[in-house]
């Protein structure tokens, strides 16, 4: 039985996933840390925006910053973050029992399909 503590810990997380930006932040850092410009750019997202959402989903748990000169660097916390093969997945996201898989190719049209095993 999952604990009320532990539902609202993993309700923080998942909600802090649920934005559009924040999902193509995490497509994003999936593949590596980057800095918030690096971010911003490939996001097409203005710097206090990017800013914003990093904070949103570091305040959740789900990220840790260094600073690297004059630059921020984001990256997953090590705690939260598998890596995945880098070709079907870039990494799995855990949220207590859940669990938030990123896959490497964002279009389900292309991805190759499963093979059943032969009996």
């Amino acid at each position: 039985m999952m604990e009320f503590a532990d539902a609202r810990r993993a309700a923080v997380v998942l909600a802090a996933l649920a934005e559009p930006t924040r999902l193509r932040i995490v497509f994003h850092l999936a593949r590596g840390p980057h800095h918030v410009s690096q971010l911003a750019e490939l996001v097409g997202t203005p710097m206090v925006n990017m800013s914003h959402h990093l904070g949103v989903m570091r305040t959740a748990g789900l990220l840790e910053d260094e600073k690297d000169g004059r630059k921020v660097v984001y990256r997953f916390r090590p705690d939260v973050f598998t890596t995945g093969d880098g070709t079907e997945t870039l990494g799995t996201l855990s949220v207590g029992p859940f669990r938030v898989v990123i896959r490497a190719n964002d279009d389900p049209a292309k991805a190759k399909p499963k093979r059943k095993a032969a009996n």
